[in-house]
């Protein structure tokens, strides 16, 4: 089932299947920001891409789809080469029938039960996701709590268009200037560069094309901060809307949608690569696997774990 929140500036719909955000429209301009389907089968018959799902337990790739913790090492389900992708695929978070716990005009709270032992993690886990609307901002908020220490590395995955074509026009800003490399399988490494003189580089407002025209298959990286702190991760603009991107996260994983590849997807839209671009603010990818040089995801026994992902909308030259 599919429901809609909204307020003065906002109005979104949201999906038990996988907390899944379905659109994102703002009245201002009429523009929905999200790509996606009309209906949960869609999502389910579309499922490679995750567009605007929650992702858990754990966002983007372990490498060998094995982690130790605690001293004992875990094996979790494969479902990306040798790796685990977005917590096992079809199987993990994303594609699961969420309940909705709370839902009010301007916001909705989903939960979902993880047993212990599901693709692989330890701990049985229960994650509440809300979705909440303040004037022009939408609120991605998340807590866990588990009976056994485990991975909790939560995400929404949606790509973010602002009604082009495709992004190629938009500008994008990070505001970091590290970022880490991937292997020949998109597994993030454990390095971590200087953007400067790179195709990486967007520590001021750049076109997209100028970047990605130096890419074979785009972006698909993550970018380093490595903080709790309450920060604008990254702002995305076209000469009518700017999408802000705000979160406590540590890192943010940016995807310029290269593997899109003609999933019909709403207004009769056949979606292709560059259509959008998801900012996945998140954990250090594989960090779990590189020590404690990186801040790890790791929710203990009994305790809590929240973090946020806030979303602004601006109309460009109003405030």
């Amino acid at each position: 089932m599919i429901y809609t929140i909204e307020n003065e500036y906002l109005k979104a719909q949201v999906a038990e299947l996988g907390a899944t955000l379905v659109k994102l429209i703002d009245k201002a301009s009429g523009q929905d920001l999200v790509l996606g389907f009309e209906s949960e089968e869609e999502y389910l018959a579309n499922s490679g891409p995750n567009l605007g799902a929650t992702i858990g337990r754990n966002a983007n790739r372990i490498g060998e789809a094995r982690f130790k913790l605690n001293g004992r090492e875990y094996k979790l389900s494969v479902n990306d080469n040798m790796n685990q992708l977005h917590g096992g695929g079809i199987n993990g978070f994303a594609f699961r029938k969420w309940e909705v716990k709370d839902l009010e005009k301007d916001k909705i709270t989903l939960s979902y039960f993880s047993k212990d032992g599901e693709e692989g993690f330890p701990g049985n886990l229960t994650t509440n996701v809300t979705y909440s609307l303040d004037k022009d901002s939408l609120i991605f908020s998340f807590e866990g709590e588990s009976d056994e220490d485990t991975l909790f590395n939560i995400t929404n995955h949606s790509y973010f268009t602002l009604g082009e074509e495709n992004i190629l026009e938009d500008e994008l800003y990070v505001t970091t200037d590290r970022y880490s490399p991937v292997d020949e399988f998109s597994l993030t490494k454990d390095e971590v560069k200087d953007v400067k003189g790179s195709p990486y580089d967007f520590t001021s407002f750049r076109k997209m094309k100028d970047n990605l025209c130096r890419l074979e298959r785009g972006i698909d990286n993550n970018y380093v901060w490595e903080n709790f702190e309450d920060k604008l991760m990254a702002s995305f603009r076209n000469e009518k809307l700017q999408l802000n991107v705000y979160s406590d996260l540590p890192d943010m994983h940016v995807y310029t949608a290269y593997y899109l590849g003609g999933e019909k997807g709403k207004y009769g839209i056949t979606y292709k690569p560059y259509q959008g671009i998801a900012l996945e603010c998140q954990y250090f990818p594989n960090g779990i696997n590189y020590g404690e040089k990186y801040l790890l995801p790791i929710l203990k026994k009994g305790e809590k774990m929240s973090h946020y992902i806030r979303y602004e909308i601006k109309t460009i030259g109003k405030e």
